[in-house]
């Protein structure tokens, strides 16, 4: 590879964006790091005439991929557009073509990660992906460097900074006895404002990112492939300034994770939800708009690390930690990736889990009958009391088979406002 590296970038938005501006901003950092220099031939975009203040050279700009992509003079590929297509289309040219490729792409790492890692393979290049995670936390390259010689038994993380940034607003409505109906209304327009959420945030808030970063995060960590739609996903939606009330009252943390674990026989459990955590948990601490992960392994027994995960810089940070990679190294190892080795999953239902439930009664009678059967499960009871439905009663379950707790309260959710949180 010559002393200068020749890129395409296929994207300039808020990702495109950042990464512009760091190519510039630190070119002699990035010529130190590796001993080359970084050209960018081409900027993809859809708008022509759009003005794109990270781009200071406009001739650089096309519309046509094909010119982007094939160019035999360009010799790392940036795909920085999201979304499944064109992006993965696009790639897919890219590897074809013997380019080496660099994405942000969470969705199509989750869908078709398997068929073009193994096409990079054949071809002799190299597909890197570590913005698709975490934004600027380096943990899929920590799971493949320095942390490969471990067997990682769990990764829990907080890997959408944007339902971490509404849950702490949330917490800061009730902090301020702001109406807890209208809690997560105003957090979700406060992120749309800030930019940390879309006009449409369904991605973010139905949990549909954080279960794309779990796949991607899981078949790293225990090396199998993890089908997308063997993970249990559950958003923050339902979820109310209450349930962030309860969590301050029983002095505990709510946050959105991805939970991924070897089960004793064997089997892999990945899943996304809403989950209440002990203080003292490592991601108890991470706050607003950032992300942060922990795993526990049989070498370093536990490890955590935490960071902005949000915006163009973060993200960006990721991705040129990602250039100057295959800068120094450009190629591949010559044996097949190992984390897309086949491998058995497990539903969340054949987990053992502890819960915290929030009932909401008309009153204290229609409340005792709804008590019975959970105190059957050996549930322990909160001090009841008044809210504007009614009676609200909260219980923290022992720990109980999650298939079989479904089957229990399923008759409850008919008669009453109940909700249903796990415990980490």
């Amino acid at each position: 590879m010559s002393k200068t590296l020749r890129l395409s970038i296929l994207g300039a938005g808020t990702v495109g964006g950042g990464v512009l501006a760091l190519l510039r901003e630190n070119a002699d950092l990035l010529q130190a790091q590796t001993g080359k220099s970084f050209e960018v031939r081409h900027v993809l975009v859809r708008d022509l005439q759009k003005p794109r203040a990270a781009i200071t050279d406009p001739k650089r700009l096309t519309a046509d991929p094909q010119r982007a992509i094939f160019d035999p003079k360009v010799n790392v590929v940036l795909e920085l557009m999201g979304g499944l297509e064109p992006a993965r289309t696009l790639i897919r040219d890219a590897l074809q073509a013997g380019k080496h490729v660099i994405t942000a792409n969470k969705l199509v790492m989750a869908v078709s990660g398997d068929e073009l890692i193994r096409l990079a393979h054949r071809q002799g290049v190299r597909l890197l992906y570590e913005a698709s995670v975490a934004g600027s936390l380096p943990i899929l390259n920590a799971l493949q460097g320095a942390l490969a010689g471990n067997r990682i038994s769990r990764v829990v993380g907080i890997v959408n900074s944007t339902t971490n940034f509404i849950l702490r607003e949330m917490e800061r409505a009730v902090d301020s006895d702001a109406p807890a109906e209208s809690a997560y209304d105003a957090a979700l327009r406060k992120a749309q404002e800030n930019g940390y959420a879309e006009a449409d945030p369904s991605s973010d808030v139905e949990g549909y990112d954080a279960q794309y970063k779990t796949a991607i995060l899981a078949r790293l960590a225990f090396l199998q492939y993890v089908p997308l739609e063997s993970i249990y996903r559950e958003g923050i939606t339902h979820l109310s300034g209450r349930d962030l009330l309860w969590a301050q009252r029983l002095h505990m943390g709510l946050k959105l994770l991805s939970i991924s674990e070897r089960l004793p026989d064997g089997r892999l459990c990945a899943r996304v939800h809403p989950t209440l955590i002990p203080r003292e948990c490592p991601l108890y601490v991470v706050r607003g708009a950032f992300s942060g992960v922990w795993l526990q392994g049989n070498g370093f027994q536990e490890m955590s690390m935490h960071g902005f995960g949000a915006g163009a810089r973060a993200t960006a940070s990721a991705v040129i930690g990602d250039l100057i990679e295959i800068a120094r190294h450009p190629k591949p190892l010559k044996m097949e990736d190992p984390s897309l080795r086949a491998g058995e999953t497990a539903p969340i239902e054949s987990l053992t889990m502890r819960y915290f439930l929030r009932l909401v009664a008309p009153d204290e009678d229609a409340l005792r009958t709804l008590r019975e059967p959970l105190q059957q499960l050996g549930a322990e009871f909160q001090p009841s009391e008044s809210v504007a439905q009614g009676i609200e009663q909260v219980a923290l379950t022992p720990p109980l088979n999650e298939g079989e707790f479904q089957t229990r309260i399923a008759p409850l959710r008919t008669e009453t406002t109940l909700q249903v949180i796990r415990l980490l």
